[in-house]
């Protein structure tokens, strides 16, 4: 064949015919290692090999891979190209663990880089309660408001604490617009007593007060405001879970969501467990025997607010529902956000003889910020380096300390300011602007466009909040009697009532409740509740979890009612009875003088008084 100047390619000699007595040495980390030739290969024939090419463009390709690679038909050895880029292997970044940390599995020490970025649920559930967190609401007047609409309709008792702080933090912002105008302040030539300097005014007392009612606020009303949030974004979860229109990529996320329950006797000693779900094992990792009979305290750790414990143990002494949102630990020592609803159960009496305790991990609710655009932005901040603005101190970014005050100003306030605001300044005054005036204008706004908040009385017996507002505990198979039922379904007579007895609609769907019951297995079923009112049922969803005891069996059915979002909610209206023909027959041979007897005659005859009449309808 031809080459690629032209010439015929001869055949070359055998390659090893160039090569010594020895085999050649070859370079290999500095040292010199012989190269191993199989000896079979000399008695094998000559093969012809192309000789190399020497035309330009390979010569060019040669010297560009010089560096990397050579010939190998002179007995030299070519060199391979590296597969891995050893950039940034070894060195920072791959020291061991020193320290033994028993819930940790890292061999590897965390870079700084690691470290910040790291999550972590304890440092998230800090971060959540904080004051700054309070801060970042209180600089936003979107989010502040948010807030005071929450205290305004579910915790009326802490407005005259906000009234409170607003006042002082009035005040303060009051002081530090006099200092702006005193810096201000230019000595005025030939008085020499306008260039003696002027102190500033500070009152320490105020800014102490305004400081500790700033912490009550984010200590006692902040965690009640957050744990109202995700009730409602619970409630919704939980609602679609149980009536099955929850979207297929989230239903495997919310298993167990709305089973996790636990039993709690006030009477014994210490408050302790006496029945509890198997969800409450899983979420917790606490088997039966060592969860029943014992205190939820086992569940804290070094993590969990005092202030929360605080909370819920004071609702148990005083016998009121309560909820609330705080860090709990599982067996293996990991946290969890638990979003927990008590209640009492009392009897016909009123007496309460159990706590009902619902838990719901929202750690995922925590760590994705939903429902809290305050805590994304305190993050952002965090992430910046920067801290949430002290609402005690002039802001920098406004950079207007009247600005700051004017935002304190309530409507009564303003309505003066439109009325004589600059009058020093106007040699002409003009009452007549009067329609802006409103002397007395209330300091919060009272109307609640926060569709999120739940609507939740102070003080009701065994209460849950959210999807956990109707619920019933029956006894277990095979009596099935309802033993305790929230106030909403608290009418006369369903206590000690059977339960089956409430179930109207398909004889299947009965039978395949009581076999569930017999069996003991936790079921969701489409009914026709019935009641005095709706004869032919009204359509909802029961959600029904057993709670076991220390010998393994079921001592008490949870059952979750919830409302079908599809039914249609209609009255049912009954036809009056009809009037017996004795009494219209007693009223006409009624004696009625004059006008009256003629009126009624008329009447009748007319048909607008009708004793019999098919369209008269009672509401049932």
């Amino acid at each position: 064949m031809p080459s690629v100047n032209g010439a015929l390619n001869t055949p070359a000699p055998p390659w090893w015919t160039s090569m010594s007595s020895q085999p050649p040495s070859r370079k290999h980390n500095g040292s010199d290692v012989q190269s191993q030739i199989p000896e079979h290969i000399e008695d094998k024939p000559a093969r012809n090999l192309p000789q190399q090419s020497h035309s330009t463009a390979h010569d060019s390709m040669t010297r560009s891979r010089s560096d990397n690679s050579q010939s190998g038909m002179n007995g030299t050895v070519r060199e391979l190209a590296p597969l891995q880029d050893q950039d940034g292997v070894g060195g920072a970044g791959y020291d061991p663990v020193s320290e033994d940390n028993p819930a940790s599995y890292d061999l590897l020490a965390p870079t700084e880089e690691e470290q910040k970025k790291e999550y972590s649920l304890e440092k998230r559930s800090q971060l959540l309660f904080s004051r700054e967190h309070l801060q970042v609401i209180f600089n936003d007047p979107s989010l502040l408001f948010k807030f005071t609409a929450f205290l305004t309709s579910q915790r009326p008792q802490s407005l005259p604490l906000l009234v409170y702080y607003l006042d002082t933090l009035k005040a303060i912002r009051a002081i530090h617009y006099a200092n702006a105008i005193l810096e201000g302040l230019d000595s005025v030539k030939g008085h020499d007593f306008t260039c003696q300097p002027v102190e500033k005014t500070t009152n320490p007392l105020l800014e102490q007060r305004a400081n500790e009612a700033f912490d009550v606020l984010a200590r006692e009303d902040l965690p009640a405001y957050i744990t109202s949030l995700y009730i409602s974004v619970v409630t919704l979860s939980i609602t679609k879970r149980v009536t099955g229109s929850l979207p297929p990529h989230l239903r495997e996320a919310s298993e167990g969501l709305a089973e996790v329950f636990c039993l709690t006797d006030p009477s014994r000693p210490d408050n302790p467990i006496v029945f509890a779900s198997e969800e409450f094992n899983r979420t917790t990792q606490y088997g039966m025997t060592y969860a029943l009979g014992r205190n939820c305290r086992f569940l804290q750790g070094p993590g969990t607010s005092p202030d929360s414990t605080r909370r819920i143990r004071d609702s148990v002494k005083e016998g009121r529902h309560h909820q609330e949102v705080f860090l709990n630990y599982r067996r293996d020592g990991s946290p969890f956000m638990n979003l927990l609803m008590t209640a009492p159960l009392c009897d016909s009496r009123g007496k309460i003889r159990y706590f009902i305790g619902a838990q719901v991990d929202v750690s995922g609710l925590v760590k994705e910020c939903a429902e809290l655009e305050s805590l994304q932005r305190l993050l952002e901040l965090r992430e910046k380096g920067n801290t949430a603005p002290n609402v005690h101190r002039p802001s920098p970014e406004k950079r207007d300390e009247f600005q700051e005050l004017c935002e304190m100003l309530n409507m009564s306030e303003l309505s003066t300011v439109r009325k004589h605001g600059g009058k020093m300044h106007s040699d002409s005054q003009d009452d007549s602007d009067t329609q802006s005036i409103h002397s007395q204008q209330p300091r919060l706004l009272l109307k609640d466009p926060y569709d999120n908040v739940n609507s939740v009385a102070a003080r009701v017996s065994g209460k849950l909040g959210g999807i956990y507002q109707n619920y019933l505990l029956v006894r277990p198979h095979p009596s099935l009697r309802i033993l305790f039922a929230s106030p909403s379904q608290r009418v006369p007579g369903i206590l000690q009532s059977p339960f089956l007895d409430r179930i109207g609609g398909s004889p299947r769907v009965r039978e395949e409740l009581t076999a569930a019951f017999a069996d003991g297995r936790g079921v969701t079923a489409k009914v026709r509740w019935l009641s005095r009112s709706q004869e032919e049922g009204r359509s909802r969803w029961i959600h029904c979890t057993p709670l076991v005891g220390i010998n393994g069996q079921i001592g008490v059915w949870m059952v979750v009612i919830v409302d079908d979002e599809r039914a249609v909610v209609t009255r049912n209206w009954k036809p009056a009875p009809p009037v017996p023909s004795s009494i219209t027959r007693s009223t006409r041979s009624r004696s009625v003088s004059g006008r009256g007897q003629q009126s009624f005659d008329t009447s009748m005859r007319n048909g607008s008084l009708r004793s019999e009449s098919p369209n008269s309808l009672l509401i049932g």
